[in-house]
């Protein structure tokens, strides 16, 4: 645990970083020296070619596949700031990973998902994002957003770094639509090329109905 928060406080680095659209975060007043070569350290170890702004980013760690398990990470659940392992179950689940709920395309992807969810009640939509659960059930107050279930990695923010979803240069999550088995295993992934496109939900459900069956 004193290493996860440890981690944690590390990558507040990367978010007060994150206008860079370097990919390496430079040495600031009050930043540890040893913090912002943690960041540094950071290797994208995959092929991904995405940008945001037009720019570049990186994508930490390993490009998450078919066939890999997810990393069980606990995420914030609620504005108590309660931690819950969402992976727990047995049931399908649809997870849409994305920079922030509070940003055009993520909006409308997020209600579209929210139909669906109300559609399939045996399977678990979620959306994950580095936004404060705060802002999420501020957003989800607004928009009517009761079947898909937003949660929280902005505390530890591990979720994002050890399955190949973290932006380094944002200390956001990158846009990908994965559908999991009962067990876990990935069998459908979906990373956006560009930041603001949308992921192409119509395939992800298609997908998903022929797992249904």
């Amino acid at each position: 645990m004193k290493k996860i928060i440890l981690n944690s406080l590390i990558l507040l680095v990367i978010v007060s970083c994150g206008s860079k659209n370097s990919s390496k975060v430079e040495e600031s007043q009050g930043v540890s020296k040893n913090y912002v070569e943690y960041v540094n350290s950071l290797k994208s170890e995959n092929d991904l070619k995405i940008k945001m702004g037009g720019e570049p980013i990186t994508i930490v760690g390993k490009k998450l596949k078919v066939g890999d398990k997810i990393t069980q990470v606990p995420l914030v659940v609620n504005t108590k700031l309660e931690e819950k392992n969402i992976f727990d179950d047995k049931n399908i689940k649809v997870l849409y990973t994305a920079p922030s709920l509070d940003t055009k395309v993520c909006s409308l992807q997020t209600k579209i998902l929210n139909d669906e969810a109300k559609k399939n009640p045996a399977i678990k939509f979620y959306s994950i994002t580095e936004d404060t659960p705060f802002a999420q059930a501020r957003f989800c107050t607004e928009n009517d957003i009761n079947g898909i279930k937003a949660v929280s990695d902005f505390k530890y923010h591990q979720f994002g770094l050890q399955n190949g979803l973290f932006i380094k240069e944002k200390g956001l999550l990158t846009r990908a639509l994965i559908i999991l088995d009962k067990d876990n295993t990935v069998k459908y992934i979906e990373y956006a090329q560009d930041e603001k496109n949308e992921a192409d939900i119509d395939k992800a459900l298609a997908f998903l109905q022929k797992m249904k069956k």
